[in-house]
């Protein structure tokens, strides 16, 4: 069982739904759950914390490397290993806390974005909505199928860690053919900013079922 941080929904509704957060590599769980006073109160909002520990307080949810141009590289097998583990975990916390399995979102930063992004190719129908910030899509993950998921994804065009043409490469193409994937662009760097996360809270507010 992976760790996490919980902070439960408000309200009547017996079957509440959530958000799961996913940290960047090199983070932890409490980094996005500090966003936690600010999303929905009626969502269970839930965080993450990726297995793999790089000393204190850092966590990754699988290895990176960088190859001989400079390029972050990762083994399929093994962020493959990552998204059926958050899966599962998914799993068992909508069995403890009687979730909403129709109204599940990820909200996932840097590396955490890129298993946002896998999550819901590989999980169809599984997951409502992905929020992938300053993150890419896996050149190894099949869009050929149309997604059923919805998405609001972000990057910062001074991103220095994932560069801006990395996200255009492969998440432009899959939001001009989808309308219910809304991708931006932001004047920042490897982060989130005020105004970013104020036009990612109006989107949630929106898509709120």
């Amino acid at each position: 069982m992976l760790e996490y941080k919980i902070r439960p929904g408000s309200g009547n509704v017996k079957k509440k739904p959530a958000i799961f957060l996913l940290h960047g590599y090199g983070s932890n769980m409490d980094d996005l759950f500090s966003f936690a006073r600010y999303l929905p109160t009626s969502h269970n909002i839930i965080a993450f914390q990726a297995p793999l520990s790089l000393g204190f307080a850092s966590y990754a949810w699988y290895p990176i490397g960088i190859d001989n141009k400079g390029t972050v590289t990762s083994e399929f097998d093994a962020s493959r290993s990552a998204v059926d583990r958050i899966i599962k975990n998914i799993d068992l916390l909508s069995e403890r806390y009687d979730l909403d399995s129709e109204d599940l979102s990820i909200l996932g930063f840097s590396q955490g974005a890129i298993l946002s992004w896998a999550l819901g190719f590989y999980k169809p129908n599984k997951i409502r909505r992905i929020m992938p910030i300053s993150g890419l899509l896996h050149e190894s993950v099949n869009t050929e199928n149309k997604p059923t998921f919805i998405a609001y994804a972000s990057h910062g065009i001074e991103d220095n860690i994932i560069p801006i043409q990395k996200a255009r490469e492969f998440i432009v193409p899959i939001s001009n053919n989808n309308p219910d994937i809304h991708y931006k662009e932001f004047k920042d760097g490897h982060t989130i900013s005020q105004e970013n996360f104020s036009e990612l809270l109006k989107w949630i507010e929106k898509t709120n079922l």
